[in-house]
Formats: C-alpha cells, structure tokens, sequence
C-alpha cells in the first residue's frame, strides 16, 4: 500500500527481508510459449541484459506499448540492495516474444547524498498526435513515449521518448517541497482530441498541483509544450472520504467515455469541458468511501445499456467495482470485492486495492470485452489462514501472497484468477497488466507487479506472460 512517505523511501543500510534472487542471475535467452492456463516467467530481477546492464526493482509498476514493443517502469521504493548498488528507476523494453528484457534507460541522476533521484516510474503511457498545439494538421501522426517518476527533489517532470536515438527528454511542471508523509509525483498520463479545437492532448495528473495539458510541438525539448499551471487546480477539490494519514488527492487515472475526457481524483469522477478555454467539472461522487488513502482507481469506459458508461475500483475497506453514468453521476455497485474474496478464499479480507493503474481490455474468440483487473487484498489478522493460501508478513498486516486479478466479463460477471508463479516466491500484488503488441503472438498477455508495503525488499518485482484465454479461463 503507497502513501508516498519519506520517511519510508529513505534508503537504510542493506537489510533484506522476503525473496531474494541472485544479483547476477541471468534471464533465460529466449521465453517459451505459454500453454492456455500456464504462466511462463517473462522478466527475472537481478539480472542482466546483453549490454551487461543490472535490471532489478523491488516493484514492476507498470506496463506499456509503444511502436510495437512491450516497455515495463520498474521502482526501488524500500530496496536493500546487494552488490549492484542503489539504483535508479528503470525503463525496461521487450523486442519480441521471444527476445530478453533490456533496459532503454537508466534514470541515473543522483541527490548530494548519493541517492538515486528518481526511485521510481510512477506513469508510462503512449500518447499519438496528429496535430500541433495550434490544431494544424500533422502530415504524419507522431507517438511519443512518455513517463513520470517518483522524483525525491519534489520535482513534476514527466519525460518523452526520443525513438530515432532512444533519448528521454524531461519537462518540468512544478516544483513542490517534499514533507513527512508526503512526496509529490506525477501519478497519472491521459490522452484526449479536444472536441471543439480539434487539438490533440496529453495530460499529466499531479498532487499536490492537479491537471496539466499538453500539445505536440517539435520545436521544444521532449517535442510536447505543457501548461504552465494546470487546467484543474486541486487545492479546489474537495479530499473528503479520504482518511489516509495527510489525506493526499491522488489524480489516479483518465479515461475517455462516450467522447469526453473523465478524471478519477480521490472520490469523485471530474469531466472535462472541451474549448479553447477548457473547464472541468464534478461528475460523480462516491457515496461510500469507507477508509481508503486514494479512493477511486482504474477508471475505464465499458459499454452500458444506452452508450459508454465509466468503471472504477474503489480501493479500501470498502473495496467495490462501481460502475458509473457520467452523464446524471448514477452509480451501481457491480462488485463488492470484501464479500467476493471472503468467499472466494475462505477467509476475511480487509483493505483491498484493484486496478492499481488501469483495467486492460482484451477481446476473446467471441467477440467480447474482457476486461482483467490486478489486485492486492490485507487478511484481516484475525481470520485463520485458509487451506492453500500464504501470507506476507508487512508489520501492520498481512497480505495474501499470490498475483490475484479479476476478470470482468461483459455483463458484469466476474471471476477470480491466480497468477501461477513456477518458483513459489510471492507476487504479493498484480499492478499492470498488458496484452501483447507482438503480432507472432496475438493471443498473448503481460502481467506484472509486486508492492513493497512499507517494509523492506530486493529484487521482487515480477513479469509473467501467458495466452488470453488462459488468463481468462485458466482455474486456480
């Protein structure tokens, strides 16, 4: 569970708790197919790439595609590292199914004391343009790559990928100062055509400031020109039903639906208003917050009776799957994740979080949309461990051990399904889950993740790989 405390990204001395690989473990030279049902390990932390390059983390956050390859933003946030070093965030990159990980950048810079500045990828997302910023017409659509970190100076830069020489570029958006308890970060990236100027955004969802816009210019460094104040400012936005330690608002995630541009920000659901003057506006409202430190996660359009309606997690106590009509703020509860995984697991859950960053959609042989959903629930520490479940220790509770997601059929129906890890260590936490670009493997699944809960880690962060109708089909 994050909370972006400093006290806890201080690097301590080498102490390391849980599983450990072998800091120069090599990964396996090609990855097998997965068999329908079977996850085959993708990525080894601890490990180096071709060019001799350490790859570790103590998380793998997030997946994303770009140009058909596979990019992965790792994190060291609670690591005790061994011979390597501290190391910086990474961005990682597959070539093809059966290629290795290599890194495609090191975030190497360092604070005065010798830290790692940026200690983790905290967004990484894909955004293509086909117009500049004054809504001329691009004669070739342009994708950039781009990501944001966790940047220990309190500085919002979100960077963009240089494809013909590989080079990532930083913009800085603001510049807050670290507290106890709190560091600011870019937590999310969004895309959107302007309906009115017909001009394509990007968009960078940043605590403690809010919603940054930007447009493709070729003339400024990383060739996107932001805002230089946000579109939403959040010290406008009520945190309310958020009952973390400094009740922090998180910009957690975008999603368009139905044509227009929504913003999940801790309990409420804000839309964009399109113009050359643009306005945001409050959409919905969680009625039921429950104890939750950021509130409403994964937001992700999915058809409803008469048109997109959104789909949200809440994460917490009150753990659920909401869906909501943005058009009257209506919300109806799909899921109620407590009394799913207390039936499912026969035990009781507490504090659970689904859709770390999003949901991915991934169609089937019938033509559906399912939709796969990473989680992470506590174990409540009076519940008895049930038959076939482990538990990780983290001081404050205990976390269920195994990769868990949810598959959200059309519908609303839902299935729980369980990463398969060939070694037995746990995978604590599913975070990101993405569907192959490679076109040798169509029906092929990433799913990546671990959360280092507060307390100390090495070389925990994982990817597994397997068909789409074994992730959504296969039994526990």
């Amino acid at each position: 569970m994050e909370n972006g405390r400093i006290a806890d990204l201080l690097i301590l001395p080498a102490c390391i708790v849980g599983l450990v690989t072998t800091a120069n473990a090599q990964q396996p030279s090609s990855v097998p197919a997965a068999p329908q049902g079977v996850f085959a390990v993708s990525f080894i932390p601890g490990s180096h790439d071709v060019a001799g390059r350490f790859m570790g983390g103590t998380e793998m956050r997030v997946l994303a595609v770009h140009a058909g390859r596979l990019y992965a933003g790792n994190g060291y946030w609670e690591d005790r590292p061994g011979p390597e070093g501290l190391q910086g965030a990474q961005i990682l990159v597959l070539d093809g199914p059966g290629a290795r990980w290599r890194v495609d950048h090191d975030f190497d810079e360092r604070m005065p004391d010798g830290r790692p500045r940026d200690l983790a990828v905290s967004a990484l997302e894909e955004a293509t343009f086909a117009t500049d910023g004054g809504g001329a017409r691009l004669p070739t659509s342009v994708s950039l790559l781009i990501a944001a970190n966790w940047d220990l100076t309190g500085t919002a830069r979100v960077f963009s990928r240089d494809d013909a020489t590989g080079a990532w570029v930083g913009a800085s958006l603001a510049q807050d100062r670290p507290t106890p308890g709190f560091l600011p970060q870019v937590r999310s990236l969004g895309r959107h055509r302007d309906r009115v100027t017909g001009i394509d955004h990007v968009f960078a969802g940043q605590d403690p400031r809010g919603i940054f816009s930007g447009a493709y210019d070729p003339a400024v460094p990383g060739h996107i020109r932001w805002t230089a104040a946000p579109e939403l400012d959040l010290s406008g936005v009520s945190a309310a039903g958020l009952s973390g330690r400094n009740a922090q608002l998180r910009v957690s995630s975008f999603a368009e639906c139905n044509g227009r541009l929504y913003a999940a920000i801790g309990q409420q659901i804000y839309e964009r208003t399109d113009g050359t003057v643009p306005q945001w506006r409050l959409a919905s409202t969680n009625r039921y917050p429950g104890h939750s430190e950021t509130g409403l996660r994964g937001l992700t359009a999915i058809s409803g009776p008469s048109g997109e309606v959104l789909l949200a997690a809440v994460e917490g106590s009150a753990a659920r799957l909401v869906r909501v009509d943005p058009r009257d703020g209506s919300e109806v509860t799909e899921l109620d994740l407590a009394d799913f995984l207390d039936t499912a697991w026969g035990m009781r859950v507490g504090y659970v979080i689904a859709a770390y960053n999003d949901m991915a959609k991934t169609g089937d042989a019938g033509g559906g949309e399912p939709l796969l959903i990473g989680l992470e629930a506590f174990v409540r520490l009076s519940a008895p461990i049930a038959a076939g479940h482990g538990v990780v220790n983290v001081g404050y509770g205990r976390l269920e051990a195994g990769g868990w997601y949810l598959v959200r059929h059309p519908g609303g129906r839902y299935d729980l399904r369980q990463v398969a890890a060939p070694s037995g260590r746990p995978l604590v936490a599913t975070r990101s889950i993405r569907v192959s670009p490679f076109p040798q493997e169509r029906d092929a699944v990433y799913l990546a993740g671990y959360d280092a809960n507060k307390v100390p880690a090495h070389d925990t962060a994982w990817i597994m790989r397997s068909s789409i109708g074994g992730a959504i089909g296969a039994a526990r």
